[in-house]
């Protein structure tokens, strides 16, 4: 028979009638009804040339044909099942390299975390970290990178995406700041000298939009492009700076730095893990996604 003629439904049909010797119990055993298994059965006795399926003493038996089928059979249904079921790999077992392109301040609060996780459990697996350059995600598009992590939104149609935290902010300033000595109410928040953390190096702020709506200002004398050096920066200066909690809490680690939370409500925002669409089934891909999301920082 010319195999474009096959239908793969039969396979299934003929596994049931094979193991169950009964239409009735085959039928229900895929879901169709005893009609349907009965057309089945012939359609199959047709392709065979063979009656497959005859009455015995006891009900129907298998004929001599029909159990040469079965182990082939066998082999053959578990080979349809594995090539259309999703690919796994143990994460063990997985290699090459994986592209994250991040800024300093996920990198920071997130991944540490995840390649330490990555390194025990998956140990084949190399990890590259690149930065990412203001909201330019098209390195997904272009397969530059794996995963973009980043505060970035993004609706593209071809990209998929989680949240891995809501993140809120805090203010880290010198213990010997005396901006802070009697607490930081917003007065002496406006009053104080700050560091501002701005990746284009211009424009305001959301703290500067915030205070506007009050008709207030605050005093920025610094701006810096990454946030992993604003520690050093205001260790032993008067100045105050405002960033993500997940990162301020790991900064004021260091001596002579205090943790404060901002005198105005400064709306949390999230983060999230960015993928291409081709590598939804991936199963490198879906494993990191797990290790990340379970990574979340804390």
């Amino acid at each position: 028979m010319n195999i474009k003629n096959l239908d793969l439904n039969l396979l299934a049909a003929l596994n049931a009638l094979l193991e169950e010797k009964n239409v009735t119990r085959a039928a229900a055993r895929i879901n169709l009804s005893q009609p349907a298994t009965s057309r089945a059965l012939a359609r199959l006795r047709n392709m065979f040339q063979d009656p497959l399926l005859v009455k015995g003493a006891r009900g129907m038996v298998l004929t001599a044909r029909a159990n040469e089928l079965y182990q082939p059979l066998q082999h053959i249904l578990n080979d349809i099942t594995a090539m259309v079921s999703p690919p796994s790999i143990e994460p063990g077992a997985m290699q090459g390299e994986v592209v994250i392109a991040t800024r300093d301040y996920e990198l920071a609060a997130i991944l540490p975390k995840v390649i330490n996780r990555l390194r025990v459990e998956s140990p084949n697996l190399t990890l590259r970290i690149i930065p990412l350059i203001g909201d330019d995600l098209s390195s997904l598009e272009n397969q530059h990178v794996d995963f973009i992590l980043t505060a970035t939104e993004s609706k593209a149609a071809t990209l998929y995406r989680y949240t891995v935290y809501k993140e809120s902010f805090v203010c880290l300033a010198s213990k010997d700041n005396p901006a802070i000595q009697k607490g930081m109410t917003l007065e002496t928040y406006t009053a104080a000298k700050h560091c501002l953390v701005t990746i284009s190096g211009f424009g305001l702020g959301i703290v500067d939009t915030l205070l506007a709506q009050k008709n207030l200002k605050r005093n920025v004398v610094v701006r810096v492009p990454h946030f992993l050096a604003v520690a050093h920066i205001i260790a032993d200066s008067d100045l105050v700076v405002t960033l993500p909690r997940r990162l301020g809490e790991l900064l004021s680690r260091q001596e002579n730095i205090i943790l404060i939370n901002p005198p105005l409500k400064i709306p949390s925002f999230p983060v999230y893990l960015y993928w291409h669409a081709r590598n939804q089934n991936n199963p490198i891909h879906r494993w990191i996604r797990k290790v990340i999301q379970t990574s979340d920082g804390k």
